[in-house]
Formats: C-alpha cells, sequence, structure tokens
C-alpha cells in the first residue's frame, strides 16, 4: 500500500487536472461552432458536458483538501488556450488534448494515491468514447494529400499545445509521442520534433 499524497502535491495535481478538464469542456463548446453536422454539434456539446463533470468531480476534491475554488485557481489559464478555428483544427485539438489527458492520468494513477485513483476512474468512464470520437473525425479529415498539408500545421501547433497541458519528464513526453504516432501516422501526419 502507498502513502496518501501530501496535501500540496495532491492540490497541484487537482489543479492540473481541472486545467485539462476545462480546456477540453472549452475545446468541445467552441467546437459546436464549426461542426459540419447536427449530430456533430450534438456530440460535441455532450463531451462538453462531461468534461465538466469531469471538472466538478476533481473541483470537489480540490475544494475538500484546501478550501478553495478550483474554478477560480484555474479559469483564467484556460482561457488563455487558442481557440480553433476550424473543423479541422477541432479535430487535431481535441485528439492532441485528449491523448495528452490520457497520458497524464495514467502517470497519476500510478502514484497510488487511493483518493486520486477513485477520481481517475470516474473521469476515464468517458474517455474511450471522447478518444475515438477524435480519432474518427482526425481520419475523416485527412483523406486526401491537401487535407493532409492543411492538418500538418495545425498538429504542430496542437502538440506543443497539448503536451503543455501535462507535467512533462522526458518520459511522459516520449508516451505522449507514442500513444498519437500510430493515428497521425495513419492520418498521414508525423509527429512534430522535439
Amino acid at each position: 500500500m502507498t502513502q496518501p499524497l501530501p496535501d500540496a502535491r495532491l492540490l497541484h495535481v487537482l489543479e492540473s487536472q481541472g486545467y485539462r478538464e476545462l480546456i477540453s469542456a472549452h475545446l468541445f463548446a467552441n467546437g459546436v461552432r464549426v461542426a459540419p453536422s447536427i449530430d456533430d454539434k450534438h456530440m460535441l456539446v455532450e463531451h462538453a458536458g462531461e468534461e465538466l463533470a469531469h471538472f466538478e468531480i476533481v473541483a470537489s476534491l480540490y475544494e475538500q483538501v484546501s478550501g478553495r475554488n478550483l474554478y477560480e485557481a484555474v479559469a483564467a489559464r484556460a482561457e488563455a488556450l487558442p481557440v480553433p478555428a476550424s473543423w479541422l483544427e477541432v479535430a487535431v485539438a481535441a485528439y492532441l488534448v485528449d491523448r495528452a489527458a490520457s497520458v497524464q492520468l495514467a502517470a497519476y494513477e500510478a502514484l497510488g494515491d487511493a483518493q486520486l485513483s477513485r477520481l481517475i476512474h470516474k473521469i476515464l468512464d468517458h474517455e474511450h468514447e471522447h478518444q475515438t470520437a477524435a480519432q474518427t473525425a482526425l481520419r475523416d479529415q485527412c483523406q486526401s494529400a491537401a487535407d493532409q498539408a492543411r492538418a500538418q500545421p495545425l498538429v504542430d501547433r496542437w502538440y506543443a499545445l497539448a503536451q503543455s497541458t501535462m507535467e512533462v519528464t522526458p518520459e511522459l513526453a516520449s508516451q505522449f509521442a507514442e500513444s498519437v504516432r500510430p493515428v497521425l501516422t495513419g492520418c498521414g501526419l508525423q509527429v512534430p520534433a522535439r
């Protein structure tokens, strides 16, 4: 049995995770404007709601431990993230940010804190669906060489932004690159060199 994380470390983890949940909600919500179909718009609204629910789960534990409001701690930083301007950019951003979050959650799981593990399991309930939807949207947008040429600069931009949401160590950076490589390669895209 591992020891619980010290409160300061747990609060840092919760702030980081709350930030990722909030930016994911923003990406999905902002994507509604450029989504190509009503079905896509409904899916994005649903996913944004799920991310906000995840944020509230994280915020609840954060408030229990610190007595402070998580939204107040991370909202300004989340607002600073760029807003995708096209459906292609939404697909790229959602895929990369979601993969970064998954890699980071796995690292948090390895910390062995019981409170954090319970929280992570609640969050992971919807993540597979989000990842599948993001992968499908990205593949649909990268059918031709011209599509791929338009997508690569967006991958370059959002790869760095997605990675910036993580507590990047060389090991996590490598895990992130390897987690996105199969889908990006399948779409005719490259993992940016870092």
